[in-house]
């Protein structure tokens, strides 16, 4: 279960569907302090960060 606390709130930046589909999510946060492997509740539900940039990441 995760528990944390809400820092942000971001916005869906691209959609990429596949096999895999991939959510890229615009953010305030810094992203330099997520790690990629990290986990990230969005919409309650728990991801895990694959990529990021400067005021994005990846699930």
């Amino acid at each position: 279960m995760f528990s944390g606390i809400i820092t942000d709130l971001g916005r869906i930046r691209a959609i990429k569907p596949g096999g895999d589909t991939c959510i890229e999510v615009e953010t305030g946060y810094d992203t330099r302090t997520i790690a990629i492997g990290a986990s990230v509740a969005c919409a309650g539900v728990c991801l895990t960060v694959i990529d990021k940039g400067k005021g994005w990441f990846a699930v």
